[in-house]
């Protein structure tokens, strides 16, 4: 084996170049390093940004959906209110159209006992006249066979 022997100027030269490598090296190290935090920064604002986004349009979501509550809320108590209102006008109608049907029931009971009653009236009228026509009858036929007789 051969022994190969090195200046000592060139193996300091070699170190500094290994050394320059090595800073090289480290300096790409950090470098690199330093690009991936920011990058890392960049993509975890990023990502906050999203979220807070996110909070935001769930915040607005959240109170679109609850002013559409209260108006579906406000609409059903309305339309429960006029149901309501719909309802007693019905009733009320129903109860007058009841009281005019009665009032005009009692009429037609009245005036079909007035017109009984004039009926009635009227019979009695009518068998008066009648027996008064024949008691004048019987007595011009006395009155008329009596004369007769005496002739």
């Amino acid at each position: 084996m051969a022994l190969v022997f090195e200046s000592p100027e060139s193996r300091f030269s070699e170190e500094m170049e290994r050394e320059h490598e090595i800073r090289n090296l480290k300096d790409t190290v950090g470098a690199l390093r330093e690009a991936l935090e920011k990058q890392k920064a960049g993509t975890a604002s990023e990502v906050a940004q999203a979220v807070a986004e996110a909070h935001n349009e769930i915040r607005d979501l959240k109170g679109t959906i609850s002013e559409m509550r209260l108006e579906l809320e406000r609409r059903k108590a309305a339309g429960e209110e006029a149901v309501q209102k719909v309802l007693a006008q019905a009733a009320e109608e129903g109860r007058q159209l009841q009281s005019s049907v009665q009032a005009l029931r009692d009429q037609l009971e009245r005036e079909r006992a007035s017109h009984a009653e004039a009926e009635q009236l009227q019979k009695r009228r009518h068998r008066d006249e009648t027996a008064e026509l024949e008691r004048t009858i019987q007595t011009l036929r006395g009155e008329l066979e009596a004369n007769r007789a005496q002739k």
